[in-house]
């Protein structure tokens, strides 16, 4: 029953404006009604308003911006959205439908196409963990002479996830549309050649699935709320806004539940983004696998028979990062020394340091030791077996991420190895006894060798990877139990993030 609308739009466009006025349209049918009610605020406003015959500014705001952790209103042309969110509202006393509304970065950020392109991939991820779409609603201002670049890699990165027939799911909303008499404007003709350059297929833009708002009225309620005094005229203009853009949502809402198939996110069809997705996810898992089988071979070459390390992932239980710049602290496990990286809570800036924000990551689970009075559940060879079948998938997905996908740069994996073997290195330095730690620094540089020769060796072959094949090792490895237990972490704490940043409202 519930209904799921994806928001995207370029940043500035007012996504989160346009969620604050949507429901208030649902929930008011007038302009009196809203002025004499409880308006309902989702998420935080701040904007300039100009009064006066001097035109002074004031600012105006709804709700305390200081509590709104997921909008960052300090950086202009940034985006002031973080990271997706959803917010749930149940539409009416006699329905059951909910309607969810997911709140998206917005792209064409000053920050550059390589923030685009990370906040296009948490999107993505984002709606990867959803079961279905009801509507993917891309919000434009109307009388725009070109539409941003980034527009055009969005709706074509959204269907290397999605298939074709997701096409009838978008919707066109347009904002500020009372200075073009609620039509799209200029931005029709634009918005037309775009879609049909794409080659994903034809995307629908006819009447049925455009819908003209004017946020205007919104932000006189708002600026009303401020005492922010307005003429019988412009009162009367924001009534009749008001009206026509109440229309224009229960309008929305009937062709979603009425016009539009729901769209069902199948998480089992393969495609080189979902591909994509599925070996990111891999990345820790493999490298802590590699590395605690390593401590278990050390500790069987050392004659230590009746002692093993057990891997042990602990789902956070609520959203957390690791700062790539702050030290771990050391802890003893036995014969060896263990890093432990302390979860950092992200809020607009960091709550634990004082480094930038995109020195975090996502920091979904713990890995956790435990110490078995027993030899290890693998002989010697199978020790042997397992770190080469992982030494050489890790090889074949990097290839993939690197020149099939072309998702990064930068072999996340051998990055990977690399702090692996400095933080065993630092161990090393200041630890008294820490002979097997150094063991563990030469066997990880060791593998990553291999690593590197084996990817070399797959370059120079210059043969693009089969998408069955690439499945096939992503279910072989996903399939050994201390990368199954650790996904299976990733997966939980992926749905904690998603929990937190999930806002659910009483009915409208």
């Amino acid at each position: 029953n519930t209904i799921n609308i994806l928001l995207l739009g370029e940043t500035g466009v007012g996504k989160s404006t346009f969620i604050n006025a949507f429901v208030n349209y649902l929930k008011f049918g007038s302009l009196e009604k809203a002025r004499t009610g409880k308006p309902i605020v989702i998420i935080s406003v701040s904007f300039i308003a100009t009064v006066g015959d001097h035109f002074e500014e004031r600012i105006v705001k709804f709700d305390d911006i200081n509590n709104s952790n997921n909008e960052d209103f300090d950086h202009p042309g940034e985006s002031v959205t973080q990271r997706c969110k959803s917010y749930l509202f149940h539409l009416d006393k006699t329905s059951t439908n909910i309607l969810r509304i997911i709140d998206t970065p917005g792209f064409g950020d000053t920050r550059g196409l390589e923030q685009d392109d990370f906040n296009m991939q948490h999107i993505l991820e984002y709606i990867s963990n959803l079961t279905h779409l009801n509507a993917i609603c891309f919000l434009l201002k109307p009388n725009t002479s070109r539409l941003n670049i980034f527009f055009h890699t969005c709706i074509t990165q959204l269907f290397s996830l999605l298939d074709r027939n997701a096409l009838n799911n978008i919707i066109f909303c347009f904002t500020n549309s009372r200075s073009t008499f609620y039509t799209p404007g200029d931005t029709a003709p634009v918005l037309k050649q775009t879609l049909i350059s794409l080659s994903i297929g034809d995307v629908p833009f006819k009447k049925d699935n455009t819908f003209c708002f004017d946020s205007e009225s919104f932000r006189y309620l708002v600026a009303l709320q401020n005492g922010i005094p307005f003429n019988d005229d412009e009162k009367h203009e924001y009534e009749i806004s008001w009206s026509t853009s109440v229309n224009e949502s229960n309008r929305l809402i009937g062709y979603i539940c009425r016009n539009v198939t729901i769209y069902r996110i199948d998480n089992k069809l393969q495609s080189m983004k979902r591909a994509q997705f599925e070996i990111s996810d891999m990345v820790r898992p493999i490298l802590e696998t590699l590395r605690n089988i390593l401590r278990n071979y050390i500790l069987y070459k050392m004659n230590l028979l009746r002692t093993s390390i057990l891997l042990c992932p602990r789902v956070n239980d609520q959203f957390f990062t690791r700062c790539l710049v702050c030290k771990p602290s050391i802890h003893s496990l036995g014969d060896f020394y263990i890093a432990h990286y302390l979860p950092h809570k992200v809020e607009k800036k960091c709550c634990n340091c004082t480094c930038l924000l995109d020195q975090h990551i996502p920091m979904y689970y713990v890995p956790e030791y435990k110490i078995l009075n027993d030899v290890s559940q693998y002989t010697e060879k199978e020790m042997i077996n397992r770190l080469y079948e992982l030494c050489y998938a890790s090889a074949e997905f990097a290839y993939f991420l690197l020149y099939d996908a072309r998702s990064t740069k930068d072999n996340p994996f051998f990055i990977g190895f690399i702090e692996m073997i400095a933080i065993e290195t630092e161990i090393c330095k200041n630890q008294t006894s820490s002979t097997l730690n150094s063991s563990l620094a030469t066997a990880l540089r060791d593998i990553a060798d291999k690593h590197e020769n084996r990817l070399n060796d797959i370059v120079r072959w210059a043969k693009s990877s089969n998408l069955s094949d690439i499945y096939n090792l992503i279910n072989t490895i996903s399939n050994y139990d201390m990368v199954c237990e650790q996904l299976a972490a990733v997966k939980e704490g992926r749905k904690i993030m998603m929990k937190q940043y999930e806002y659910e409202f009483i009915r409208i």
